[in-house]
């Protein structure tokens, strides 16, 4: 038999290694005594070899029982918090529970590819995973610890799982210790490459080999994984392997120096968005109304028309007329916990000190969104229903009000917004006192007063645009509208 095209080397998860454990050596007609997990390779959404091992024996499934039904109910069989661990091609690692389990096995499709193995619990109390680097005139090994017990119920599943996936997380690497693991180690190691060279009749023959292997709590050495392999007259080049913790889960939650759940997300009321349990502070109703009634008033709006439950007001940032509801005054974290509140309860609420001191939880997006923002653009936007017809310019009979506007135009820049209006009101300014007959006429003048301004952009934008409170209120009484 012929296994000169048989891929052997690689980086990764060398899933073909397996192949010629499982075969029988044909020189000394037997199999290696070695254990591993249970590992499946899953292609195109359909199981294709499971492998497992019994009494350090290693056995293949056969076909009947490759089916995703199979599979579940066997790895779902000792009901612990941590079943499986997900391998998907580019070595991203996804630990799974009984119910994400089932959610990965509902959710296969032909597109699915990567390898499914059981977990496999530790001997001590951490989660600790043995590395090995084989070669022909080397071996060296290494411990990797987890910081957290495995069994621990305040911190989540990756917090506590993960060890070579994640190299800058919660972990302890250290140079293995003692001399009867190691012993196990490179035994186990000689082992393997004796049996690939007596399998392939001396067509494979390994040179350089990276293994994965952990201590389980039946005193049993299980080999995870081989993460790199090369084979003599390989003129593959090979690297170090990179593995990765699935993108699902926040590496920075990860590293929280606190255990915590990830995956125990909960919805903000504010933002809709899920956001982890840290992310949640509490806050008092009279805080979220004190900050909504700040931010109104640096708006300033000038009421225009007042009809039954509607009221005109004017946008101080732009020239349009915009109408809102009365209901539409309330602050919006208020009308999403009481939705059919009214503008008269609300007011009436407002002097009630138990409804004032309600606390809420809320993340913290939205808490430095209501309480802490300088800009009350986004308070603005959240108030007003812009109708289509009124926000226009109106063509007809204009109010007072809206006739001495000056037409700024909008813009997210605060710095622009500031040269824009300082140019119309300069240029309004001189027409008016032209037209009045306060000045003559000059036309070089008037050419040269916009470029006069320009010039000295640089030199107001000093003292408007620094992050003080004094510049702020700065540029609120320029802004404002006279």
């Amino acid at each position: 038999m012929s296994f000169h095209k048989f891929e052997l080397d690689g980086n990764g998860f060398v899933f073909n290694l397996l192949h010629l454990l499982w075969l029988q050596d044909p020189i000394f007609k037997n199999n290696i005594l070695i254990d591993i997990p249970d590992t499946i390779q899953i292609i195109q959404g359909q199981p294709h070899f499971w492998y497992y091992s019994q009494n350090s024996q290693l056995f293949r499934k056969s076909k009947s029982k490759l089916n995703l039904e199979d599979i579940q109910k066997s790895f779902l069989a000792n009901n612990n918090e941590i079943c499986a661990v997900w391998i998907t091609q580019n070595t991203i690692y996804e630990y799974l529970s009984p119910q994400q389990l089932q959610n990965l096995i509902s959710s296969i499709n032909f597109e699915t590819m990567g390898i499914l193995q059981r977990f496999i619990y530790p001997k001590n109390v951490n989660n600790q995973v043995l590395k090995c680097t084989w070669g022909n005139s080397i071996c060296f090994f290494e411990s990797i610890t987890n910081k957290y017990p495995i069994n621990s119920n305040r911190a989540d599943i990756y917090q506590k799982a993960v060890t070579f996936e994640m190299p800058n997380g919660p972990i302890i690497s250290s140079t293995l210790k003692g001399t009867m693991l190691s012993q196990k180690l490179e035994l186990l190691c000689g082992t393997i490459a004796s049996h690939v060279a007596n399998v392939t009749q001396s067509q494979k023959q390994i040179s350089q080999m990276e293994i994965y292997c952990k201590l389980a709590s039946n005193d049993r050495l299980y080999l995870l994984q081989c993460s790199r392999l090369k084979t003599l007259n390989s003129n593959q080049r090979l690297f170090q392997a990179s593995f990765q913790i699935t993108s699902k889960i926040s590496k920075q939650m990860i590293n929280y120096p606190k255990p915590l759940k990830l995956s125990n997300n909960t919805q903000c009321v504010g933002c809709d968005k899920e956001r982890n349990e840290i992310d949640f502070n509490k806050v008092k109703l009279k805080d979220i109304i004190n900050g909504w009634d700040k931010n109104e008033d640096k708006q300033q709006p000038k009421l225009i028309k007042q009809k039954k439950s509607i009221v005109w007001q004017v946008n101080p940032s732009t020239t349009q007329i915009v109408k809102i509801e009365q209901n539409q005054q309330i602050p919006k974290i208020i009308k999403i916990l009481y939705p059919k509140l009214q503008l008269k309860e609300f007011l009436d609420l407002k002097g009630n000190i138990f409804f004032m001191n309600q606390s809420i939880q809320l993340c913290s997006t939205c808490c430095t969104n209501i309480l802490y923002r300088q800009d009350g653009e986004q308070a603005w936007n959240q108030k007003i229903i812009i109708n289509k017809t009124a926000a226009q310019r109106l063509k007809t009979e204009q109010p007072d009000e809206v006739k001495k506007l000056i037409p700024v135009e909008t813009t997210r820049n605060k710095r622009e917004l500031y040269y824009k209006y300082m140019e119309n009101k300069t240029l309004n300014d001189y027409t008016r006192k032209r037209l009045s007959g306060a000045i003559s006429w000059n036309s070089e003048q008037f050419k040269q007063t916009p470029s006069l301004i320009m010039e000295n952009k640089s030199i107001n934008a000093i003292s408007i645009f620094k992050t003080t409170q004094s510049s702020r209120q700065g540029i609120n009484n320029y802004l404002q509208i006279e």
